[in-house]
């Protein structure tokens, strides 16, 4: 992963400045978990601003930024360690550290399953604590309006990149990335595909008003200029503008708004198709002969090599690496993150990166693990639903172009899509006012499970 320079320090100060003044209004109004999630996620965005400085050794190898993803899982750990066993719905995050664990101890790959242990404890503290927060808010909004906030100064920073024609050219085509001086284009976009799944579950939005942010923060997207993170993006603007739009209107004329916010879409579509046409021709190559390009990496002419920004070969070599070792490593891979002793470039590609650190049964426990949530938007409240399955959808076409699950950005957007899924599930499954117990004050043995679901759907009032 190529970092990008940071801003010059001045501007960062900027940014700062507008953080510390933004926070002087804001956290005097706010309460609770809506607090913690706006300082947990501002601190970490704010923080990998100043890259420059905070991934520098500080103490025993450690960088600020390293402490820092320490302190934010612990956090969210220890306020949702009461729930961590207590649904079956996360045992498939459990079953999936276990498949960690063991190709960690199979391979001897101590650091490397660590590190891939905290990501995971950080995705299911913070999974747990997105379900609590919005459990507990009075279906103002409230909590995702404070997460929301956190992602303005970032965007300011984007701003100030676009303005001052400060950009990172890392693309072979000429174009230009402009990500207010983020560690990394794909981490950046990253972030604004979080404001846009927060943005997009809000409540208190008229869908007008939604549709306004959800387009600010798609144009972010456009000058972040990766890829992989644009194309993400479409099913969440899909699902907004084919079945938002209808909820805003009277039953009788749901089909018909549909109908049209559907040909909106197909007209964006195209529109953006025609945009970005440089950008995406290697996609039309690669769906066009896609049996032509599995061969090993040594048999790449020069033009293959470059196509998806060298993609098709790294995942080639990633592949026959492990398709010629021997049966153990097949099964239980190299090791997590065991990537980067042997490979100069990350996989660009969760599953065949995967395939190569925990093998195929660690492969199939997490796409278990992806299937189990997506299960569960499926099922989720029905004005929810939709919506959600278009975030699955998104993470799924994330995963297939770049790693978030190597990033703390990435396992923080999951666990933000997962959190509103599993609340979303739950809310009319539980015979309950509210989903989480400690949010109506029952200690967790004197209360019906969450697990042991009525048998119908429980309406609130």
């Amino acid at each position: 992963m190529e970092g990008s320079p940071g801003l010059p320090l001045p501007l960062l100060a900027l940014g700062a400045g507008l953080w510390v003044a933004l926070a002087s209004v804001a956290i005097p109004r706010l309460r609770g978990l809506a607090l913690v999630l706006f300082l947990l996620f501002s601190a970490r965005y704010l923080v990998t601003f100043f890259h420059d400085y905070t991934t520098r050794s500080i103490f025993a190898g450690q960088s600020l930024n390293s402490f820092l993803t320490l302190f934010i899982t612990a956090v969210v750990v220890a306020y949702g360690r009461k729930d961590l066993i207590r649904f079956r719905l996360f045992l498939p995050v459990f079953a999936f550290m276990f498949a960690l664990l063991i190709s960690g101890l199979w391979n001897g790959e101590v650091m490397g399953t660590v590190n891939a242990l905290i990501r995971q404890f950080l995705f299911l503290g913070l999974m747990i604590m997105v379900v609590t927060a919005v459990d507990g808010e009075p279906n103002d909004g409230s909590v995702s309006r404070a997460m929301l906030l956190a992602f303005i100064v970032p965007m300011a920073y984007q701003v100030m990149s676009i303005v001052l024609r400060l950009g990172k050219a890392s693309e072979s085509d000429g174009s230009v990335s402009y990500i207010g001086g983020y560690v990394h284009e794909g981490v950046f976009s990253v972030v604004l595909l979080t404001a846009m799944v927060i943005a997009a579950l809000v409540a208190g939005l008229t869908w007008r008003r939604r549709t306004l942010l959800l387009a600010i923060i798609f144009t972010a997207l456009i000058f972040a200029n990766y890829r992989t993170a644009v194309l993400a993006s479409l099913p969440i603007l899909a699902m907004h503008l084919i079945f938002g739009s209808a909820s805003t209107v009277r039953a009788d004329m749901a089909s018909y708004v549909r109908t049209g916010a559907l040909l909106a879409a197909f007209v964006i579509g195209i529109f953006l198709t025609t945009l970005l046409s440089q950008r995406m021709a290697d996609l039309s190559v690669v769906l066009s002969s896609p049996g032509g390009l599995i061969k090993p990496p040594t048999e790449f002419g020069s033009e293959d090599r470059s196509l998806l920004s060298g993609r098709i070969m790294i995942w080639s070599d990633y592949i026959f690496t492990t398709v010629r070792s021997d049966i153990s490593h097949l099964m239980f891979g190299f090791g997590p993150d065991g990537w980067q002793k042997s490979f100069s470039l990350y996989a660009h590609n969760v599953y065949v990166s995967y395939v190569y650190e925990i093998g195929f049964f660690g492969t199939a426990v997490y796409i278990y693990l992806t299937l189990h949530f997506f299960w569960l938007a499926v099922t989720a409240r029905r004005d929810k639903r939709w919506q959600l399955m278009g975030m699955h959808v998104s993470y799924g076409l994330l995963c297939l172009g770049t790693m978030p699950t190597f990033t703390i950005e990435g396992v923080m957007l999951y666990a933000v899509i997962c959190g509103y899924t599993v609340y979303y599930h739950l809310v009319d499954r539980v015979p309950r006012r509210f989903v989480m117990p400690v949010n109506f004050g029952v200690p967790g043995p004197g209360r019906r499970r969450a697990t042991a679901l009525a048998r119908r759907p429980i309406r609130r009032h």
